[in-house]
């Protein structure tokens, strides 16, 4: 069994890197979206980054002089021999004279249920072509010829039956030709003409606008989501790095277990068990069932329950506090930053400007659909991260302010307290369910669940264990300290305030099956509430001593104030590991919460 000392005045400083191989797939998982992303950036470097539509020359017809284009110095990715170093960007309206600009098909495809529907799709190609324009001007030209750039482009055929056929000019002045709004580059010196989006039009005009030429930026914004997904992996794999130091106390506390046979109060092979009692603290027996895992009790071992209960709220012995209780332990730190938070300012970073970059750069009206839809995700996103973000760094400062309280020295009024589980003159009842049952529990919650089985219309069976019942019970209960007992009525909590630990028992009747939860006899407890007087009836049902102060009070839920009310089982160790620091906990959040609302509402291309 681990000593006090391992745990004392933990402190992780301003960053820790966690040591547990836990974390090792969250990390391996970031590292490779990392890299992939990286590697996406970079090729998009040498994409050429093409202007906005609205910033192109839009002309009704060719310039006569070249020079009369509005010629300026390209922007980065054109940096190799297929392009000038100056050009003019222009959206002009043009007839396919001659060449083969792409293949259009239309066919039906048929769904699962029989029926179907027609599809269509369209390919444009790099083939030399010669347009027209509507002066009767005619110029050679093409798509990207070292492939820097794919071919893009929009038709306005219909698909109501099936063919596929090739987009060809029909030669010159041929009525069947097809008419484009042509967004293209001009280079000067010498003249070239090269397409860079194409949209069909029924006439000489810009009516339909090519769509944008965003390859340069759809290549970055795939980065920038596995990079955001690289952030999300890094902080899924990154544990609060206190509970690091827990897991591995209580390793070696399951390791010595092993060779231990499980009892009243020890902690062995088969866990720890939990005594029961009868009315009036008559100690009836010690099940093997349920019992306690060393993942979930005591650091350093269960305190020794006293042989007679006869006093049950005056102190043992000289009062001494028992050995995890926190004004002797000391109150851990957690590192500053970890991880978690290179994690999240990547994750949020990538993501908030990932939305930003696709309402501000429209190349489609599906990126416009998806800017804004992640926009509302990444808002929500933040809005639900800060308000737990808040919540949690409440009850965290709260934990660390309110200093525990020794159960003999305990007033009236907002408590913390940590101590052992004892029964109350109630006892420990039985607790039956599903034709088992369980014993040594003060308080209890049982789920049940029926294995079900589902047939869909195409006749796949699909089974699983469908929720059916939840029930919470339990008896008053003592909780001690070695300075003194305080009665605690599990009648006063909320299911959402009592945390009962993981499943103690579970098992299974043909197609139902049972998990119970709960609090055992010997069992560590965290308290945060208010200390209240107990009533004359409560007293009398419950018992008490006139002659201890802390026998005539219990603690309940705090109200009023907006403060959390905790009943946990573990100790406050338990309660601080689970937790991050206040930088993490709060202040990353803010800041990812700040940003956000400013690149959404100031945020231009």
């Amino acid at each position: 069994m681990a000593g006090p000392s391992e745990a004392h005045g933990l402190d992780h400083g301003f960053f820790h890197f966690p040591n547990s191989t836990g974390n090792t797939g969250g990390y391996v998982v970031s590292a490779v979206l990392l890299i992939i992303g990286l590697f996406l950036y970079n090729s998009s470097l040498s994409i050429p980054d093409v202007p906005r539509i609205e910033e192109a020359e839009v002309l009704l017809a060719l310039h006569d002089d070249p020079s009369d284009y509005e010629y300026g110095v390209l922007q980065k990715g054109y940096e190799t021999n297929e392009y000038a170093s100056t050009a003019a960007f222009v959206v002009v309206p043009l007839e396919l004279e001659s060449g083969t600009i792409g293949y259009e098909s239309c066919t039906w495809v048929e769904d699962d249920d029989g029926g179907g529907s027609w599809s269509y799709s369209v390919e444009f190609f790099d083939h030399s072509l010669r347009f027209r324009d509507v002066a009767g001007k005619s110029i050679d030209a093409s798509f990207s010829r070292q492939g820097s750039l794919s071919p893009e482009g929009s038709m306005l055929s219909e698909c109501s039956s099936e063919y596929g056929r090739d987009i060809v000019g029909r030669g010159e002045n041929q009525s069947g030709n097809h008419r484009f709004s042509v967004f293209m580059l001009v280079e000067e010196d010498p003249v070239r003409y090269q397409l860079l989006s194409v949209a069909e039009n029924r006439g000489f005009s810009n009516a339909v606008l090519p769509d944008e030429v965003t390859q340069r930026e759809d290549r970055g914004r795939w980065a920038l989501l596995l990079s955001g997904l690289a952030g999300l992996a890094c902080m899924a794999g990154t544990s609060p790095s206190l509970k690091e130091d827990l897991k591995r106390i209580r390793k070696q506390n399951s390791e010595s277990a092993n060779d231990t046979t499980s009892g009243d109060g020890i902690l062995g092979v088969s866990g720890r068990s939990f005594p029961h009692f009868g009315p009036n603290f008559e100690q009836i027996e010690t099940p093997s069932t349920p019992a306690r895992d060393a993942e979930n009790d005591w650091l350093f071992g269960a305190p020794p329950l006293p042989a007679s209960f006869e006093d049950p709220f005056k102190q043992e012995g000289d009062g001494t506090l028992i050995a995890e209780h926190p004004i002797k332990m000391g109150t851990p730190r957690p590192a500053t930053m970890t991880p978690y938070s290179i994690g999240a300012l990547l994750f949020s970073i990538s993501f908030i400007w990932l939305a930003a970059d696709l309402r501000a750069r429209d190349g489609s009206w599906f990126h416009t659909m998806l800017g804004w839809g992640l926009t509302f995700v990444v808002t929500g996103v933040n809005l639900v991260w800060f308000y737990r973000a808040w919540k949690q760094f409440k009850l965290v400062r709260l934990v660390n302010d309110l200093p525990t309280s020794p159960v003999r020295s305990a007033a009236v009024g907002q408590v913390e307290l940590v101590g052992q589980v004892r029964p109350s003159v109630a006892g420990t009842p039985v607790m039956e369910v599903g034709g088992r049952e369980n014993k040594g529990l003060v308080s209890w919650r049982w789920d049940s669940y029926r294995y079900e089985c589902t047939t869909d219309s195409d006749g796949n069976q699909s089974c699983s264990w469908n929720h059916k019942e939840r029930v919470s019970n339990g008896v008053p209960f003592i909780v001690h300290d070695g300075s003194g007992g305080i009665i605690v009525d599990p009648a006063f909590w909320s299911e959402k305030q009592v945390d009962l630990g993981p499943v103690i028992d579970t098992w299974q009747r043909g197609n139902w099956r049972w998990d119970v939860r709960g609090l055992g006899v010997g069992d560590p407890l965290y308290i945060l509430g208010d200390c209240v007087p107990r009533t004359e009836q409560h007293l009398r049902d419950w018992g008490g001593d006139p002659t201890v102060q802390n026998a005539l009070l219990t603690v309940v839920p705090t109200t009023g104030t907006g403060d959390a009310s905790v009943l946990h089982l573990g100790t406050e160790l338990d309660i601080l590991a689970q937790n991050r620091s206040i930088f993490e906990i709060l202040i990353v959040p803010l800041f990812v919460f700040t940003m956000g609302v400013f690149m959404f509402l100031n945020y231009t291309p």
